[in-house]
């Protein structure tokens, strides 16, 4: 089958491509055959993008779909009352069914949003049968995923080792690996979400990292770098040992050593930053800008919808007003010491002379460098003739993107889930014309609402997030 989207403003997000300002992209079955500014090909289906954005999927690096119930739940909770009250209090209520309708929804919600691959870090996965029910979900909703298999974080009872003296259930990867999720070219591949070193002792952090590595697997963890880590010394004797490599992924980091960060980075390591939810309690930049200053490729991502928008749209957004804040702080600060410079009449009289980030580098940040955190560069995040055929295509007629210029522009700060006109994934449309093609969309959405009624109640009261907190 051939598929020819044409006429568009093409954003490849590939080097030797370019931005074409009219453009054509054509399909055939689930890999891209060709990008050109024309392309005669009689026997496709076409796709009218006239008018419209074309460009690659987007990318969500790090999300916790099985949380979607309890989206907004936690908007005003502190870091503690999240560790506590989605691990401790909510955690050990989802049941199997919670798990599906969860992840269900939340990947049809990043389709929509014009997001085409996740990272779904699930460790919310209590037993076999919750894993089997997230990943249920993922495949039902025709999303491209890496399932990140996690584990729980529960207070420990009487006579049971704390989580963090507990190494990553191996049968588990062993089943998963050698059963439905085998093929690493397949639409759904697996990932090792281990505990590291900040959330484990030395003993289970080197046994896990091992164990990713013998069965062939991306590795994450989170991080934080703080002086609470289990593992003071953090990454550094692990890069020693030759345990990091281009195989491993942290996410957060907010406030990792400069030493420590660019071991990472010359190792080949991916580090994502999810701004939105690691400014909400914290004071330190968010690490994409760091990552890139020492040479490496940034990756973002969303987090939970628990405490934060979960679109990759908002993400980008927020990462780029969140280090174009922390940039201009320290133009400041190192200008304090200069003469002062006289002042233009009839502005600011900002000190700021430079932007310091560009949309169009926050756009590869979510499609290429998130394709590369995934270890699957070679497969998407950009419009390259051999690649998969992931792209969305976005309208630019609403009342809210109507007479934007710059492509880049428009799409991290005008965009809205209903611009985004067609979604692409492996060539198949999910979405069509601004409608999501998956069936009974009323019957899943009344599940997920008595999935979040149900998990919030106590004693026939629904809590509210002070209660849990």
């Amino acid at each position: 089958m051939r598929s020819l989207v044409k006429g568009g403003l093409v954003l490849s997000m590939d080097d030797r491509i370019g931005r074409l300002p009219t453009g054509d992209v054509l399909i055939e079955d689930d890999r891209i055959l060709d990008v050109a500014p024309v392309i005669e090909a009689g026997d496709a289906e076409v796709i009218d993008a006239a008018g419209c954005i074309v460009l690659p999927g987007l990318i969500n690096a790090h999300l916790h779909t099985w949380q979607t119930a309890l989206r907004g739940l936690g908007g005003d909770w502190t870091s503690n009352d999240y560790f506590h009250g989605m691990h401790a209090v909510y955690g050990p209520r989802f049941t199997p069914e919670d798990l599906h309708i969860g992840t269900l929804v939340g990947a049809l919600g990043q389709l929509d949003a014009g997001v085409t691959t996740i990272f779904d870090w699930c460790h919310g996965n209590a037993t076999p049968d919750h894993t089997d029910a997230a990943l249920d979900g993922l495949t039902g909703s025709g999303i491209r995923a890496v399932f990140g298999h996690g584990t729980v974080k529960p207070l420990p009872q009487p006579g049971q080792p704390h989580f963090s003296q507990v190494p990553h259930p191996v049968e588990e990867i062993r089943r998963l690996r050698h059963g439905p999720l085998a093929a690493d070219e397949a639409l759904v591949t697996l990932a090792a979400c281990i505990l590291g070193p900040d959330y484990s002792t030395p003993e289970v952090c080197r046994a896990d990292l091992r164990m990713a590595r013998e069965f062939g697997l991306l590795s994450s963890a989170h991080v934080w770098g703080n002086s609470n880590r289990l593992m003071p010394e953090g990454y550094r004797n692990l890069v020693a040992e030759g345990l990091i490599g281009p195989d491993h992924n942290i996410v957060h980091g907010t406030y990792i050593a400069d030493d420590e960060l660019r071991l990472l980075v010359e190792s080949g390591a991916s580090v994502t930053s999810t701004a939105a939810a690691e400014l909400k309690n914290n004071i330190r930049e968010p690490l994409a800008c760091r990552v890139a200053a020492l040479g490496g490729t940034p990756s973002i991502g969303a987090d939970t919808e628990l405490l934060n928008g979960g679109g990759v749209l908002d993400a980008m957004r927020f990462a780029l007003q969140a280090h174009r804040l922390f940039n201009n702080m320290r133009t400041v600060e190192a200008q304090q010491e200069a003469p002062a410079q006289a002042m233009t009449v009839a502005t600011s009289g900002s000190p700021i002379t430079a932007t310091s980030l560009t949309h169009e580098a926050v756009l590869r940040w979510a499609t290429i460098g998130n394709a590369r955190a995934l270890r699957m560069e070679h497969r998407i995040g950009s419009l390259t003739p051999g690649k998969q055929a992931d792209l969305v295509v976005v309208a630019r007629d609403s009342l809210n993107m109507i007479g934007a210029r710059d492509p880049a522009q428009a799409l991290l700060h005008f965009a809205q889930a209903a611009d985004i006109r067609d979604v692409l994934v492996a060539g198949r449309a999910l979405k069509r014309d601004g409608r999501l093609l998956h069936p009974d969309l009323p019957a899943l959405k009344a599940r997920l609402v008595q999935a979040g009624i149900r998990l919030t109640e106590t004693d026939g009261k629904t809590e509210t997030h002070h209660e849990a907190a």
